[in-house]
């Protein structure tokens, strides 16, 4: 019987203490719903990202209010713009058109063009260089004097070389996606 009075006890603190917080200010609430609407909106990019579909990231946006829409559209947007990757250039044009379909503005259609200029830059510079890899290999197999049916292909990616040149070639690439990824950014956000 006396726990059961501690617990009353305990409870009734609980209380007491909540009661002396009182509510939240309007800053908070303002904070605690950013906070909602960009996790909502982070969620939103994944679905989108794992099933490409605009009609349902469309959809679930109508679900919300104007105020809480435009937020998780940013939020949606820069999860999107994150996911933005060179070794990834497949998923390039589904990602450009759920942005493009969240943040229709001039500027964010520009910025995309050149990210689709860089990533074909990109996959024209590392099909060069798996060539180059390909055929010093090639010459090495044919000094060998091994040629013919014996060998098909050269499985270049096995090759350690294949690597470090790889990331050479993608670090330039790479600093001006990311300032891409910037300037798509703001252009959305402005």
């Amino acid at each position: 019987m006396n726990q059961v009075g501690e617990i009353k006890s305990a409870r009734e603190i609980a209380q007491e203490k909540a009661s002396k917080l009182g509510e939240l200010s309007p800053e908070e609430r303002k904070g605690q719903r950013q906070d909602r609407c960009r996790i909502i909106g982070k969620s939103l990019a994944e679905k989108y990202l794992s099933q490409y579909d605009i009609r349902l990231l469309e959809a679930e946006l109508n679900k919300h209010s104007a105020q809480d829409k435009d937020l998780m559209k940013q939020a949606a947007i820069h999860r999107l713009i994150e996911r933005i990757n060179l070794r990834y250039g497949s998923t390039l044009d589904k990602i450009s058109q759920g942005i493009l379909t969240l943040a229709n503005t001039a500027m964010a259609t520009e910025t995309i063009g050149k990210i689709k200029e860089l990533f074909q830059e990109y996959e024209e510079a590392e099909n060069r260089a798996r060539q180059e890899i390909e055929n010093a290999g090639m010459e090495i197999l044919h000094q060998l004097r091994v040629s013919g049916t014996a060998i098909s292909q050269i499985n270049i990616r096995a090759k350690e070389e294949w690597e470090q040149r790889l990331n050479q070639l993608t670090d330039p690439f790479e600093e001006r996606l990311n300032y891409l990824k910037q300037e798509l950014s703001n252009s959305v956000c402005a």
